[in-house]
C-alpha cells in the first residue's frame, strides 16, 4: 500500500513545474518592460512622413521621465551675499521665453545637471525686480508696490530684453513720478534711450520707430517717453530737484542736460550753481582728490559751469555765491560783476573783446523759460503794429475815395443848376 502521506506529497509535487514556468514568464515580462516600452505600429494612412515617428511609445518610461525632470531643474540664487532669494526653475521653460536665459541655462557655459540641481548665482540683480521678471515670464500678473522696485524692474527688463515688462514699469513710474523721486528714476535712464534721447533736447529731430522684433528698440522708445516726463517735471520744480542729495549721484552728461535747459522755471540761478558746486565736490571725493576750487573747476566743463546765467543774479548774490567759491577766476568774476552793475568803459570793452573766444563767451542773459514767450510777444507786437498801419492806410484810402465821390457829386449838382438857370 502506498502511504497517504506519500500520495499527498506526489499530488503537491506535480504542479510545481507549471508554477515555476509562470513565475519565470512574469519575471521576464517585468524585466523586458523596464528596458523596452510597449510599441504600437500605426497604419500607413496615419503614419507620419518620417520613419522614426511611425513607432510611438504607448507607455512612457517613468524612470526616464523622472531623470529628465531632474536634469531640467536649476536653482537660481538672486541678490547680494547673505540677502538672497532662491528659485528652483525649469531650464527649458525659461529658455523658451527669453534668449538670455537660453544662453545662460542651455548654452555651452550652462551648469551640468546634478542631484540636487546646480545653483546659478545672480548677485548683481535686485531680488524683488527678479521676482517680477519671473512672474512675467510665467504669465502671472505683475503689481508694483514702490517706485524703487519699478525702477529696478525696468533695469532688469532692459538686461533680459523684455519690452512688455519694461512698458509695465514705465507706465507705473510715469503715474507715480514726483519731484522727490524724479532723480531716482532719471539716473541712468538716458543709457537705455540711446540715440533716441536726443529727441528730448531737440524735439525737431526726427526719430524712426523700431523695426519689428527689435526688443531693444522697443525698450528705448518706452524709456524716451519716461525721460521726457522726468525732464518736464524737473522744468516745473527745479528748486526742489537741485537741493536733493541724489543730484550729486548723477552722471556728468545728465548734469549737463539739466543745467543747459532753457525751459527751467528757475528764478534763482544761484541754486543751480550751488548744486553744480556740490556735484563737483562729490566727484572729487569719488576720485580721491581734494575738493579745492581748482579741483572742482576741472570736474565739470566750462560749458556746464557757464550754463549758469550769472548776469541774471544780483551783485550781492553773485559775490556771496559763485565769486566767493573760488571756482571762477578773478578775471571772470570781475567781468561778470561789471556786466551785472552795467559798467561801460574802455577796459570793459577790451575784456569783452577778449571774452569772445574764452569761457565768458558762453554767458547768457536771457531768462530761462521766457525766451519762447518773449519771442511770441514780440511777434504779436509786430503783427499788431503792422495791422494798425494797414488799417490807417485803408482808412486814408477810404477817406480819399469818399472825398473824390463827394466832389464829383457836387460838381454834377452844380452843372444841373446852371443848366436849369440858362434854360
Amino acid at each position: 500500500m502506498i502511504d497517504d502521506g506519500d500520495n499527498g506529497q506526489c499530488a503537491r509535487s506535480r504542479p510545481e513545474r507549471p508554477r515555476e514556468k509562470i513565475r519565470e514568464g512574469l519575471r521576464q515580462r517585468r524585466t523586458s518592460g523596464k528596458s523596452h516600452p510597449l510599441l504600437i505600429q500605426l497604419p500607413k494612412n496615419l503614419a507620419n512622413k518620417s520613419d522614426s515617428m511611425a513607432e510611438i511609445p504607448l507607455i512612457s518610461d517613468v524612470g526616464v521621465m523622472a531623470t529628465n525632470d531632474q536634469d531640467n531643474m536649476v536653482m537660481l540664487e538672486v541678490g547680494p551675499h547673505r540677502d538672497t532669494w532662491r528659485y528652483c526653475v525649469e531650464r527649458q521653460r525659461l529658455a523658451e521665453r527669453s534668449e538670455w536665459f537660453r544662453a545662460m541655462l542651455l548654452g555651452p557655459l550652462a551648469p551640468p545637471p546634478s542631484t540636487p540641481p546646480p545653483t546659478v548665482r545672480l548677485e548683481h540683480v535686485e531680488k524683488r525686480a527678479f521676482d517680477h521678471l519671473l512672474r512675467h515670464l510665467h504669465d502671472e500678473p505683475v503689481n508694483f508696490q514702490s517706485v524703487t522696485t519699478a525702477r529696478a524692474t525696468l533695469d532688469i527688463a532692459h538686461q533680459y530684453l523684455c519690452p512688455q515688462l519694461a512698458r509695465l514699469a514705465v507706465k507705473y513710474l510715469e503715474a507715480n513720478l514726483t519731484s522727490s523721486n524724479v532723480l531716482e528714476v532719471l539716473q541712468g535712464l538716458s543709457l537705455y534711450a540711446g540715440s533716441m534721447a536726443s529727441s528730448i533736447s531737440k524735439p525737431e529731430t526726427p526719430s524712426a520707430p523700431p523695426a519689428p522684433g527689435d526688443e531693444a528698440g522697443e525698450i528705448a522708445m518706452a524709456c524716451v517717453s519716461l525721460l521726457g516726463a522726468c525732464m518736464t517735471l524737473i522744468d516745473s520744480d527745479p528748486l526742489t530737484v537741485f537741493r536733493q542729495e541724489r543730484f550729486e549721484e548723477l552722471a556728468r552728461d545728465e548734469v549737463a542736460d539739466i543745467a543747459g535747459r532753457d525751459s527751467l522755471e528757475l528764478k534763482q540761478e544761484g541754486v543751480l550753481f550751488t548744486a553744480l558746486d556740490r556735484w563737483a565736490a562729490s566727484e572729487c571725493r569719488r576720485r580721491g582728490i581734494e575738493p579745492t576750487p581748482c579741483g572742482k573747476r576741472t570736474m565739470l566743463t566750462d560749458e556746464i559751469w557757464f550754463s549758469v546765467r550769472y548776469t541774471l543774479m544780483t551783485d550781492k548774490e553773485f559775490i556771496e555765491g559763485p565769486m566767493a567759491s573760488g571756482v571762477l577766476t578773478s578775471k571772470e568774476s570781475a567781468f561778470i560783476v561789471s556786466k551785472i552793475l552795467g559798467h561801460h568803459h574802455d577796459r570793459l570793452q577790451q575784456q569783452q573783446q577778449d571774452a569772445t573766444t574764452g569761457p565768458l563767451s558762453r554767458l547768457c542773459s536771457v531768462p530761462r523759460g521766457s525766451s519762447t514767450s518773449v519771442h511770441r510777444k514780440l511777434k504779436k507786437q509786430k503783427n499788431g503794429k503792422s495791422e494798425r498801419e494797414e488799417n490807417r492806410k485803408n482808412r486814408k484810402k477810404e477817406c480819399a475815395s469818399q472825398g473824390q465821390r463827394a466832389c464829383a457829386s457836387l460838381g454834377n449838382c452844380l452843372v444841373r443848376v446852371l443848366a436849369c438857370v440858362f434854360d
